[in-house]
């Protein structure tokens, strides 16, 4: 005897929808911030706890600075700093406090840079300038000054 699909789709649709795992998108609003007859700010909601602000900073049509909410506080920050399409810096947020920042200075895609922060003050920095996907260099801060910089071998 043959178990009818749609039932079961239904039910297994049902458990993925109650346990988070479909991602929906809505579109609540935009905005003409500059006032130029085109639409330069949209605001969506990706969750019930999540908002999400994305900025047209340069009238190309796309956004290039998105903000992220999760529960009304501010978590995280993307920006297209050449307007690539690309987003080459992150900024992540801990209870409002910087906590990451992961840059690609060369716009390549890779990240040369990342910022490590505890408490909202920098802690340590990670430079991998040729891109291999490991530091380099890892500088150490304490009370906004570098007290010790490893350098890191190249791997053989």
């Amino acid at each position: 005897m043959r178990t009818p699909r749609l039932p079961l789709l239904a039910c297994v649709a049902l458990i993925a929808s109650t346990l988070g795992c479909t991602h929906r998108r809505t579109l609540v609003a935009t905005f003409d911030r500059n006032h130029d007859g085109r639409i330069d700010e949209w605001v969506y909601q990706d969750s019930p706890s999540e908002t999400e602000e994305a900025f047209d900073t340069n009238a190309d049509g796309k956004a290039d600075l998105v903000n992220i909410y999760k529960d009304g506080k501010l978590v995280k920050t993307e920006r297209d700093r050449n307007h690539d399409g690309r987003m080459d810096l992150v900024r992540e947020y801990y209870f409002g406090k910087p906590s990451r920042v992961v840059r690609d200075d060369n716009f390549d895609g890779k990240p040369e840079t990342i910022e490590i922060y505890r408490d909202g003050k920098l802690a340590m920095v990670e430079h991998d300038p040729d891109g291999c996907g490991s530091a380099d260099t890892i500088d150490y801060y304490e009370n906004g000054r570098i007290v010790r910089t490893e350098h890191r071998k190249p791997k053989q």
